[in-house]
């Protein structure tokens, strides 16, 4: 008798542990109040703050990131509503302000097939034009791409520019004109002739109307930059731009001279200063519609450390590396803006953010592996894009800059429907 009141006592005690260990309320997930007919649109509880143990996620091992290494991916086997992620494009974590920026229909469309050995980057909607132009920083491709929203439905085609750029990775749009930072050193055939054209990595400046190019600044004090990533124009015209390796590690450019680092370039004057030289590989850019806040990614979780030289790319994954967006206080002076008050807002879920855009309301969009954060000023999410494909940039479009186009290695996708979020008119 004592033996089975021990077994009850150890029966009752494990069951208290159990609901101890779970915590929590379910479902995890549901269809978004007020949006129950969506079955694209899912509502995570309280953030998923308590799982039902066991739960598992995917992680990277042997400098290798797993494609199934995403939140949405998780296995939660003691609750069935967590697989309505499954498949549903649009995850809401903060439900005031995620389906105020969704609306009432929201839709996800994948526009066009593209190859899928090359990422897709610097986005920039021309509204005169009605026109996003966009590059393929990759070995081999000479020019750009040009999609025309004119056209029903839209159109693709290749974009040349006179002179031709080479491997451009960042864009901006600013008082009508677009400015590119590029990431390539080696001489190239031009797509219009065949001729030999020469470049260094540096910052151009591109007239959509003539498809002429100018050269703002290619060297630091006659060192090669590293490889031009991002760029931003502050209401003044200075130019805010990151200096990563990913030119050397797509075999574009030759090793790097510098550590990664930040710089602001002033047409003005042609002064070149560095504002920041503490992220592993900083990446993405982007300042606030106030002017006083600067965002930059860190997508340090890229290894270049020990990878050989004929490896294309020559990084591997570094788990441990940096996949954070820091904000920055924009303090002016004489000189231009600088930099003060370094602080994490965010780490990325899912691989590192790559392009990083704010919308006008202060919102932060961030493509990160397979779909795109959208993030309030501080650093919370409010809700994700999933579109199943790794997404490297991201770009609002149309007169009322609503519709979000997004870019990746194996497709470019469209948003639309959004109601409560709109892309800067000039960004």
């Amino acid at each position: 008798m004592a033996t089975s009141k021990r077994i009850n006592l150890a029966v009752l005690l494990l069951a208290s542990q159990v609901a101890a260990q779970a915590g929590f309320s379910p479902p995890i997930v549901q269809r978004c109040p007020g949006l129950m007919n969506a079955s694209n649109v899912a509502c995570v509880n309280n953030y998923a703050a308590v799982l039902p143990y066991p739960f598992a996620r995917a992680y990277a091992s042997d400098g290798v990131d797993p494609e199934n290494d995403t939140f949405v991916e998780t296995s939660v086997p003691s609750d069935s509503s967590f697989s309505l992620l499954e498949d549903t494009p649009f995850v809401v974590f903060d439900q005031a302000r995620g389906l105020d920026i969704l609306g009432s229909a929201p839709e996800l469309e994948r526009v066009f097939d593209t190859r899928n050995d090359s990422i897709h980057e610097a986005p920039v909607y021309v509204p005169g034009l009605n026109v996003i132009i966009f590059s393929l920083p990759h070995q081999g491709e000479y020019q750009q791409r040009i999609i025309n929203l004119n056209d029903t439905p839209p159109t693709i085609a290749n974009y040349t520019t006179n002179p031709p750029v080479y491997a451009v990775n960042g864009g901006k749009l600013y008082q009508g004109m677009i400015y590119w930072a590029s990431e390539a050193s080696f001489s190239f055939p031009s797509p219009a002739d065949g001729s030999l054209v020469q470049q260094a990595p540096g910052i151009y400046k591109l007239d959509p109307n003539t498809g002429e190019v100018v050269t703002l600044v290619n060297n630091y004090y006659g060192t090669l930059l590293n490889s031009p990533n991002d760029v931003f124009i502050d209401d003044s015209g200075d130019i805010f731009f990151t200096d990563a390796w990913y030119g050397y590690a797509i075999n574009v450019t030759v090793y790097p001279v510098h550590a990664p680092a930040t710089y602001r370039f002033r047409p003005s004057t042609g002064a070149l200063n560095i504002v920041e030289n503490t992220l592993g590989q900083p990446n993405g850019i982007g300042i606030s519609p106030d002017g006083k806040t600067m965002y930059i990614s860190d997508t340090g979780v890229t290894n270049f450390e020990g990878v050989p030289k004929d490896a294309v790319p020559r990084y591997t994954y570094d788990p441990f590396g940096g996949k954070y967006v820091y904000a920055f206080d924009i303090n002016p002076s004489p000189a231009g803006g600088y930099l003060t008050n370094k602080r994490p807002i965010w780490l990325a879920e899912t691989f590192a953010d790559d392009g990083l855009h704010v919308s006008r309301e202060g919102y932060i969009l961030g493509a990160a592996g397979s779909g795109v954060d959208v993030l309030n000023e501080w650093g919370e999410l409010i809700m994700r894009i999933e579109v199943g494909g790794d997404i490297n940039n991201m770009q609002f479009a149309g007169p009322d800059r609503r519709d979000l186009w997004l870019f990746g290695p194996s497709g470019i996708w469209r948003v639309t429907g959004l109601e409560g979020i709109q892309g800067m008119l000039e960004e």
